[in-house]
């Protein structure tokens, strides 16, 4: 499960070559990645979250090593995130062909935890997120949790890590507004300034989102 992500991108990779060889066109070298900004830089939410704990398989500096790498090795392409500076509930929102996405959003797993029962639970740092996105986009059918409503979670010693992780990460943030050193724990960041503030906005965007979704979920 955890080198998954690598494999996507080497299917990916693998594809682009049979392609150019198929077409004799060396010029095929873009590989999608469309992931959002979020989850790509994916920092971390409490000081022991370090490591595989938060996985960071789309983070710029991993894309672009991996770049690196394969330049290396004699397969030239170039990874591209289209998401890299949009929330997955802004994805949602801005979504050109609104009834499909709305159709497919409860067919979709995002869960961490799916494969044990076939089932999200709906407690876990991507469920946490996916919720938070379908709430920002307004989308009220969704797939079914194990855990529907996150207000009992508190009590629940097995399962309340990941929620109890966010609203420390949530507290801390309000008090010291230090979004930026947030950032730089995820890893290294691009040195173009433009894009540092942007992917700063972006985790104070995705966190805010899930801040909302927590009070509205937690007050009703």
């Amino acid at each position: 499960m955890r080198g998954r992500s690598f494999n996507f991108l080497a299917m990916a990779v693998l594809g682009i070559s049979a392609l150019r060889n198929a077409n004799c066109d060396s010029r095929i070298e873009t590989i999608v990645v469309p992931e959002n900004g979020y989850i790509s830089i994916n920092p971390p939410l409490t000081r022991r979250r370090i490591g595989s704990h938060s996985t960071r398989t789309t983070h710029p500096n991993f894309l672009s090593r991996l770049e690196s790498l394969l330049r290396d090795t004699g397969f030239h392409v170039k990874f591209v995130n289209p998401y890299q500076f949009k929330t997955k509930g802004e994805m949602l929102a801005e979504c050109v062909d609104q009834d499909a996405i709305r159709k497919v959003v409860p067919l979709s797993v995002s869960c961490s935890h799916w494969h044990r029962e076939h089932k999200q639970c709906g407690h876990c740092v991507p469920c946490l997120i996916r919720r938070a996105s379908v709430f920002h986009a307004g989308i009220t059918q969704d797939a079914p949790y194990k855990t529907k409503r996150l207000k009992g979670l508190i009590k629940e010693k097995d399962t309340r890590d990941d929620l109890q992780a966010v609203q420390a990460a949530i507290i801390r943030l309000k008090q010291t507004d230090n979004y930026r050193s947030w950032l730089r724990m995820s890893g290294p960041i691009p040195q173009d300034k433009n894009i540092r503030e942007k992917l700063e906005s972006t985790i104070k965007r995705g966190l805010a989102e899930v801040e909302l979704f927590l009070q509205a979920d937690i007050s009703s």
